[in-house]
């Protein structure tokens, strides 16, 4: 597929703010000039797992073994991990696309490194997405001055090994001139690994333990092992074909740009039944805005121990240059099975991987390939036994002023058995569905321009909360996004003339603001520009009184949670508060009369596995936004087969009745007597417990307000405490329990002079309550 102009502007709008802020270019130069003689082969081996979850806007990455320098050039990468996996066996194209963050990168810019161990990269500047750890990976990206790669010599990078690698990426600011081969052939997602069964037949079941008839399926986006925790068994998951059925079946082929084949029949002595490895479905993405591996292949099932692996994908190749030329090959081809040398299956082809080369100038080679690799055969002649499917095509992109090289995406072909006139039995693949995908970009690559605004002005005070934004960009097709307080709010495409003009579809708060735009195309971002300071109008309620920041308390930053978390708080003042997650809609929610609100996340939409951020604001009458709170991240975990968590230590949603303790809140200091208040399901009875020891219980008014005075005579000693409210059922049983909440009480001498606080009966009811009384006047003077 050749795309031109005229095709650019609809390709970016289906991408729209989803592509990489990427403005490197064809970076520095710094590492001077790679040249390798004939017969001469380097391997890139600068890689490493993610060692800590990072938010949007982050600056700092936490990586162990990885060889790094201040001002280096590093790409994170999401390269394994997909949550939403489809249903093993599955064939159907799986999307990486939205929200979905497989296969999404950015490159950032090192600015200093840390002597510990693991190693602390700061950055630059802020990472424009999430990425978690066990899903994330680190590559330093070398950037080259001029690459030689003479004949018979060979550049590659070393294997994915399940965390880490598969990924050979450079910028080069000059001339990339190959004679020979840079690749990241089989260096992908690993293929199923075959291991002899007892002799069994009549297995069906897509998904079977190895020792009941199954084998291993090959890896894919979504890994191997099925919600279930089984990694075997002929159903495929993701791209990783599914690995042969008793007996004797073989392999399916990996999937990505295309399906992979279905692994060979079983023997004959099992009926020559259809129960071959699935092939690994395709996945369905831009290639502008993120890249994977080819699915590995799965093994052949057998009962001796002939029967061979599946083979493994192929890796990335992405490489950004002024010139490409010479005869050489680029490429990132699945690899071939193995043959099965017995009465055994043999295991399915890897899948292509991806090719990513872009050139300002001419784009001139032997060949870019990321074929799939063939399954694997069958030697034995006595009776037909199944051999491998081939792996699917993967995904090549080319870009450059002028295309000179013959992209070659084709599948692997079937494994044959040896058997006369078996022939492929039943192995695949389909031709039309299997072959990967090309796109070539007829223009030079280029950072686009970057936009300039003239509206707002620097220093203006708009009249709306909702101002125009208008400005200038190129003309070539960018789309550009506005980022307002660091917060990207929309985009939009400029016209013929490079004028581009946004108008925010929810107001923003009162205040000052600071706007910047950036240019996006291709998925190659242009620098921000200059930043515009503007101030809006404050957002009043009907009485006269401004609208106040509302406060989020649960999660608080860091948090690991469930897929349907609990967002709780507290807001001044305003009659509504909006729940802000990952930039989505508001979800509004009513304050009670305590000024307190509570958001559960529904059953019916949960929250992807992974990091998020949440803000929240307050309403007024109109429902104009307040301002917005600082922003929280935090982490959503599933629950793993072994009861355990997947990456965290909260494996499940906030059930909603569980109670809080609001009243104090974590690390304040209150006098010896005051009021505990919480919240919880109305009627429930909760007993509060300070510092492991029952004090009393209390019972939810009908808001789902729960309160407990400790008087004179139960006042705390002074220092530090925790408490706890649990509930207590009707038959007297101990139920949920609210989180721990530390705080301090202070003695006699600090109490503050003149306030009366330590006088009072209730004791200082604390700034939560005294904002709540504040709402209940408020909210009564507007009845009256």
């Amino acid at each position: 597929m050749r795309i031109t102009l005229a095709l650019i502007v609809g390709l970016l709008l289906a991408q729209v703010a989803r592509a990489e802020p990427d403005s490197f270019d064809l970076g520095t130069g710094r590492d001077g000039v790679l040249n390798l003689n004939v017969g001469q082969g380097i391997a890139l081996s600068s890689h490493a797992p993610l060692g800590k979850s990072v938010a949007e806007g982050g600056l700092e990455l936490v990586v162990s073994g990885l060889k790094i320098a201040a001002g280096d050039l590093v790409m994170i990468h999401e390269s394994t991990g997909l949550s939403s996996s489809a249903d093993v066996g599955n064939t159907k194209p799986v999307s990486l696309t939205g929200s979905v963050t497989l296969g999404r990168w950015e490159l950032a810019r090192v600015e200093k490194v840390s002597s510990s161990t693991p190693a602390l990269l700061t950055l630059t500047a802020p990472l424009r997405y999430a990425y978690a750890t066990g899903r994330a990976q680190v590559v330093r990206v070398p950037e080259y001055s001029d690459v030689v790669i003479q004949e018979g010599a060979r550049l590659t990078v070393s294997p994915w090994n399940g965390k880490s690698g598969g990924i050979l990426a450079m910028l080069v600011s000059g001339k990339v001139v190959n004679e020979g081969r840079i690749d990241a052939d089989g260096l992908g997602y690993l293929g199923g690994v075959f291991r002899a069964a007892a002799d069994l037949n009549g297995c069906t079941e897509l998904e079977l333990e190895q020792g009941k008839g199954g084998s291993a399926r090959g890896e894919g986006v979504a890994g191997t092992a099925s919600r279930t925790g089984l990694a075997t068994g002929r159903g495929n998951l993701t791209n990783g074909g599914g690995g042969g059925n008793c007996a004797a079946a073989g392999g399916g082929g990996g999937g990505h740009g295309g399906v992979g084949g279905i692994g060979g029949r079983t023997a004959t002595g099992d009926g020559a039944r259809d129960q071959g490895g699935l092939g690994g479905a395709a996945l369905s993405y831009s290639v502008f805005e993120r890249f994977t591996f080819g699915g590995g292949g799965g093994a052949g099932q057998g009962s001796d121990e002939a029967g061979s692996n599946g083979a493994a994908g192929g890796g990335v190749v992405f490489i950004r240059a002024t010139a490409f030329d010479g005869k050489g090959v680029y490429s990132a081809s699945g690899s071939t099975a193995g043959a099965s040398t017995g009465n055994d299956g043999a295991g399915g082809g890897g899948a292509g991987g991806a090719v990513v080369l872009r050139a300002v100038d001419i784009l001139n080679c032997g060949g870019v390939e990321a074929r799939g690799g063939a399954g694997g055969n069958t030697q034995l002649d006595k009776q037909p036994f199944g051999p491998g499917g081939g792996g699917a095509g993967g995904r090549i992109l080319l870009e450059g002023k002028t295309l000179a090289c013959a992209p070659n995406a084709s599948a692997g072909s079937a494994g044959v058995s040896a058997y006369p006139g078996a022939d492929s039995y039943g192995a695949g693949p389909d031709a039309g569905t299997s072959t990967g995908t090309v796109q070539e970009v007829a223009q030079p690559f280029q950072v686009p321009v970057t936009p300039v605004i003239t509206a707002p002005v620097s220093g203006e005070a708009s009249t709306t909360t909702r101002p125009r934004f208008e400005g200038t960009a190129g003309t070539t097709g960018p789309v550009v996004h506005i980022v307002v307080d660091g917060r990207e709010i929309g985009a939009t495409v400029p016209g013929s003339d490079g004028r581009f003009t946004y108008e925010p579809t929810a107001p923003l708060s009162a205040g000052v603001h600071d706007v910047v735009a950036w240019a996006e195309s291709l998925g190659v971002a242009s620098k921000p520009s200059t930043p515009v300071r503007f101030t809006t109008p404050a957002v009043v309620l009907a009485d006269g009184g401004v609208v106040q920041m509302a406060v989020l308390v649960v999660p608080s930053n860091g948090d690991t949670v469930g897929p349907t978390p609990l967002f709780a708080g507290t807001a001044p003042n305003g009659t509504s508060v909006g729940v802000v997650i990952d930039d989505g809609p508001d979800n509004i929610v009513p304050l009670d009369l305590l000024g307190r609100f509570r958001y559960q996340v529904p059953d019916s939409a949960p929250l992807s596995v992974g990091t998020h951020k949440v803000t929240v604001h307050s309403h007024n009458e109109a429902g104009d936004d307040g301002p917005y709170s600082d922003v929280v991240g935090f982490e959503v975990v599933v629950a793993g087969a072994d009861g355990g968590t997947d990456g965290g230590t909260d494996a499940g949603a906030v059930d909603p009745a569980t109670p809080m303790v609001l009243v104090p809140e974590e690390g304040a200091t209150v006098d010896p007597t005051f009021m505990f208040v919480g919240v919880a399901l109305p009627g429930t009875t909760v007993r509060l417990e300070v510092d492991g020891a029952a004090l009393a219980t209390a019972t939810a008014d009908d808001e789902g307000v729960f309160r407990h005075v400790l008087t004179a005579d139960t006042a705390l000693a002074k220092g530090a405490h925790k408490v706890v409210a649990q509930v207590v059922t009707a038959q007297g049983e101990a139920g949920l329990r609210s989180p721990e909440v530390g705080f301090q009480v202070r003695g006699p001498t600090d109490l503050d002079v003149g306030c009366g606080c330590g006088s009072a009966p209730a004791g200082m009811i604390s700034l939560w309550a005294l904002v709540g009384l504040g709402a209940l006047v408020r909210r009564r003077r507007m009845r009256s």
